[in-house]
């Protein structure tokens, strides 16, 4: 789940006529804004359930996983038209024998890349025996038809500052957005929005063979699992929901919830660890100062940002107040980078001194002192989710910004916004005093000036449903603890598995032996607690080197995002 707001892209989902959707119990209705409006037969063309799909092995021999392209019609409430789209999706079978079963997993965004969801499903124990491991990129990102907003402005300006002239060019920056995004996209953005595509997962299941879905979704991925389970109640499986949204109600919700879940991992779980450790990281004694720390560079950063040239002068970046921000607000999603902002905040905070105090050279000095590799890091992370995945074997036809675009054209897409400047200056100004971490960038959103397809959906409530295990720390900042909580209360069947003395995000598969002996429970047998589970967290770890392995440390959306480098890019 990213944190919502274009200043940073990354790292953290157009329904047409009275339609019931084959093998649906639910209805959805859409206006005649997107092109759509007429009633359509319940039925799924031909030639898209006859394809023949082409598997290609993608990625190291090792992961054992195999790639294709699957044909989907761009609206699925329009399956005769002509135009198609291409979603990339990936498998792993067991080692030995068939698999009984086929489970689905998506990591998040919405709009993340998911091909690397097949091989690490298939690392987990639980799962590699009897499961096909799949994962698939969603429509509008990865390896799959992209959409872009390439060209449209970001946020360039402090969301702290208040002044007229600054709330003007914020409100005008969020209004240009879906202009851009329409442009680059070709006709496909009013259709990259969840009830597009749980049809095309329900496409990819039955070109599979398999009659039901097991699923593992994380953070945004709880959103598209809950409406496909809506759409698809007779093919619902094992569901599990990692890391909640509050997929009952909007994602407006979700959202206004970030701001105080962000502050509270910022200042209970970073800042007490930062000080507990203050003679190793030099940050701070005690959690205020940790705290004072970082709004003193904040504000020098603002003052006077710092223009730096990286090995050997090839890149150049500028930290400024929102740099700054970023960092801090990426490295919060697991404690696995807490040694990385410890040392990164140390380090701008010497360079910020140096150039207060013998200007900009002496600041150019300080990096040139750093060895290439440690200039290597600082130039990835100043990039960490700015541009596309890296071409592998061939030159990849992606849009750079297809992940970001995709995030906003689901949000913007699946819900109802207040419309105007109004409503989001207005929470901007209740949250940022509060949190000022991220609550004063609450305004920075274009949904507040999108033009929605006219569409219902309907409202995830479980009814009818196999059990659903829910999984939730209780600091997780992406998606405040709130949300589960809300969203289980609405959820008939569910099951929640709360993590306290924990705020990680994402925390199937290594963050908590409990939590992933209840889901492995789950997964493998079906039966789901009696009841909801309270596990208690492992602690942060004293700080250490970061995990160089590409697979490998405690945090599963790291390992899957690294999967999913090595397994993208194969089928062009």
């Amino acid at each position: 789940m990213k944190f919502r707001t274009l200043a940073v892209l990354g790292l953290g989902i157009s329904l047409p006529a009275l339609l019931i959707v084959p093998g649906s119990g639910a209805t959805a209705s859409v206006g005649t804004a997107a092109g759509q409006g007429r009633e359509r037969p319940a039925y799924v063309a031909k030639k898209y359930l006859e394809q023949k799909l082409t598997w290609k092995p993608c990625g190291e021999a090792e992961l054992r996983t195999y790639c294709a392209k699957v044909k989907a019609p761009r609206d699925w409430w329009s399956a005769a038209a002509p135009e198609e789209i291409e979603l990339a999706v990936s498998k792993v079978a067991p080692k030995k024998g068939k698999p009984s079963r086929v489970v689905f997993g998506n990591p998040g965004g919405p709009g993340g890349a998911g091909l690397g969801m097949a091989p690490y499903l298939a690392s987990q124990p639980a799962l590699a025996k009897n499961h096909l491991a799949v994962g698939f990129d969603p429509r509008g990102t990865g390896d799959s038809t992209n959409v872009s907003c390439d060209g449209a402005p970001g946020y360039s300006m402090d969301a702290r500052d208040r002044d007229r002239d600054n709330l003007d060019l914020i409100a005008e920056a969020s209004g240009l957005v879906q202009p851009y995004c329409e442009t680059q996209s070709r006709g496909l953005l009013p259709y990259v929005n969840t009830a597009q595509t749980v049809q095309d997962m329900d496409l990819i299941r039955r070109l599979l063979g398999f009659d039901q879905v097991d699923y593992v979704g994380y953070s945004g991925g709880t959103w598209l699992g809950a409406y496909y389970q809506t759409y698809f109640p007779e093919h619902v499986g094992r569901f599990v929901l990692d890391s909640n949204t509050d997929f009952t109600r909007s994602w407006l919700n979700t959202f206004e919830a970030q701001p105080q879940a962000f502050e509270r991992r910022f200042r209970e779980d970073f800042a007490p660890w930062a000080a507990k450790y203050d003679q190793q990281l030099k940050l701070g004694r005690t959690p205020r100062q940790v705290i004072r720390m970082y709004e003193k560079l904040r504000a020098d950063l603002k003052e006077q940002p710092a223009v730096e040239e990286f090995l050997d002068g090839s890149i150049k970046i500028s930290y400024d107040q929102n740099t700054l921000d970023n960092l801090v607000v990426g490295d919060l999603y697991t404690k696995q980078d807490f040694t990385s902002l410890a040392i990164d905040l140390a380090f701008f905070r010497d360079l910020a001194e140096a150039q207060r105090e013998g200007g900009p050279r002496a600041a150019q000095r300080k990096v040139d002192a750093l060895s290439p590799a440690r200039q290597q890091q600082l130039v990835s992370r100043a990039q960490r989710g700015t541009v596309g995945l890296p071409a592998i074997g061939a030159t990849r036809p992606f849009a750079d910004d297809a992940e970001d675009a995709t995030f906003t054209a689901v949000t913007c897409n699946d819900s109802v916004w207040p419309q105007g400047r109004e409503y989001g200056d207005l929470i901007s100004a209740q949250q940022g005093p509060k949190y000022p971490l991220l609550g004063w960038g609450m305004n920075e959103n274009p949904c507040f000036y999108w033009a929605r397809p006219q569409l219902t959906t309907p409202t995830p409530d479980g009814k009818g449903l196999p059990p659903t295990l829910m999984v939730q720390s209780v600091n997780d900042p992406a998606t405040n603890v709130s949300l589960a909580r809300s969203a289980h209360s609405r959820y008939a069947g569910s099951r929640l598995v709360t993590v306290t003395d924990e705020g990680d995000h994402g925390i199937y598969g290594g963050v908590n032996k409990c939590a992933d002996k209840v889901v492995n429970t789950f997964l493998t047998t079906g039966k789901a607690p009696a009841a909801d589970v309270t596990c208690k967290g492992e602690g942060i770890p004293a700080p250490s080197a970061p995990d160089p392995g590409e697979y490998t440390g405690s945090a599963p959306l790291h390992r899957i995002a690294g999967f999913t480098r090595s397994v993208s890019g194969y089928l062009h």
